[in-house]
């Protein structure tokens, strides 16, 4: 079954461990769709454990059907995500507007859309108490 033609766009204010763990527990409950574009643009440098938190969560959008983009990452956090062999997992492009004509490489028209309110479908697979954050986003 092919994706929807559909993505999330959450700005990320910093690339501090704390504040990607709550964009990842923020995908983990209200994402409604697979896809998911992070604006980076905005972190002057990210910290090791907050690309791990970034890898993770990459890894579970592909195992159903999506992927994470980092949008606009400073030469920085281009650099760490090279040294640490994460470019495979964590696609870089120059900013929002690359990220989703990256996604248009497949032909399709793709349409931005916000985390849903209800509880995310997406990964119905891991128990409740194995969550980062309560569900009370």
């Amino acid at each position: 079954m092919p994706r929807p033609a559909q993505y999330h766009l959450l700005p990320l204010p910093d690339g501090s461990w704390e504040t990607v763990s709550l964009i990842a527990a923020a995908i983990r409950c209200r994402a409604t769709v697979p896809t998911v574009i992070v604006d980076v643009s905005a972190v002057n440098r990210m910290t090791i454990d907050a690309l791990a938190i970034l890898v993770r969560k990459a890894m579970r959008l592909r195992s159903v059907g999506g992927e994470l983009l980092l949008a606009g990452p400073c030469p920085a956090v281009r650099k760490l995500i090279e040294r640490t062999g994460t470019a495979p997992l964590l696609r870089a492009v120059a900013g929002r507007a690359a990220a989703v004509r990256a996604l248009a490489q497949d032909g399709r028209t793709w349409h931005q859309v916000d985390l849903g309110a209800e509880p995310s479908t997406l990964f119905p697979d891991l128990p409740e108490h194995l969550e980062p954050y309560p569900r009370t986003w």
